[in-house]
């Protein structure tokens, strides 16, 4: 179906994006895969989850691609069982049990026309990666702009049970079209939903981190008392940028420590090369 995006956000999440190498599609894709080609400028990524090497928590890098430094606030929640989490531009991870799942997609066809795909993509039971380019409904370049899950039919967008925006939707757009083709229009959806919340997120449980630009800074998260995946929200000018689990982190350390106290600030070269062996190791035992 061909038409316009519907539906309000009620959770925003985000990642980097995947360059498409040819015809070659990693279906398992994983946090490594997103960190480890290009990328909206400023992406969060769950790095290592249950290491030695991370004995004070999960480790979460905040990366920075673009030209300047960025001043940047996070908090560690418990993440709900039902969530989507934004990997990068074309993929989302959904947790949960759910009938069916729509994926609004925007694409630049012939003549520079600019269009979108509203298609259901099928159930989840428990936790599934969704990628476009693996869906033959929707074109190569397209990106995503929204999703919407349902617990039960019938499928009718608009009324599923929630939906979530892609918070860098421009910055995709950039990415993968080389401009940004069309407004932002999540950003009117997060500002929607963000409204409920009277007064935003409370000043006193953010965290603050500067980034310097071309840098990757990471950080451990915890929160009191959670048995479980922790969640970040990232936040920039008090509107929330991104939300990720450390359910989906590595399972291998760091060449830097990182401890409690302070955040540890180190070259994305050096990030993305281990975590990029982390993948392939994951890939060789069949996890």
């Amino acid at each position: 179906m061909i038409g316009g995006v519907s539906g309000t956000a009620a959770g925003i999440v985000a990642g980097g994006d995947t360059a498409d190498d040819g015809d070659e599609t990693t279906s398992e894709a994983d946090t490594a895969d997103a960190i480890c080609a290009r990328a909206p400028p400023i992406r969060l990524t769950p790095a290592c989850g249950d290491t030695d090497e991370n004995a004070d928590g999960p480790v979460f890098c905040i990366t920075n691609d673009s030209e300047h430094a960025v001043s940047l606030e996070w908090r560690a929640v418990s993440p709900p069982d039902e969530r989507i989490e934004f990997i990068d531009c074309r993929r989302i991870r959904v947790f949960g049990e759910f009938a069916d799942v729509i994926v609004t997609a925007t694409f630049v066809g012939a003549g520079d026309e600019v269009g979108n795909v509203i298609e259901p993509v099928g159930a989840v039971d428990g936790e599934r990666i969704i990628d476009v380019r693996e869906l033959e409904q929707f074109p190569d370049d397209a990106i995503i702009g929204s999703v919407e899950a349902f617990r039960e039919e019938p499928v009718v967008p608009g009324v599923g049970a929630f939906t979530a925006s892609n918070p860098q939707f421009s910055a995709c757009q950039e990415v993968v079209f080389g401009e940004v083709a069309v407004g932002d229009e999540s950003d009117e959806r997060v500002a929607e939903s963000e409204s409920d919340e009277e007064s935003g997120p409370d000043p006193a449980t953010l965290e603050t981190v500067t980034v310097p630009a071309g840098a990757t800074t990471c950080f451990t998260a915890d929160v009191d008392a959670a048995d479980g995946p922790v969640a970040v929200q990232l936040f920039r000018e008090g509107a929330m940028i991104a939300d990720r689990s450390s359910a989906t982190a590595n399972s291998c350390p760091l060449p830097v420590r990182v401890g409690r106290a302070d955040p540890v600030t180190v070259p994305t070269r050096l990030i993305t090369s281990t975590l990029c062996s982390c993948g392939r190791s994951r890939e060789r035992r069949g996890e």
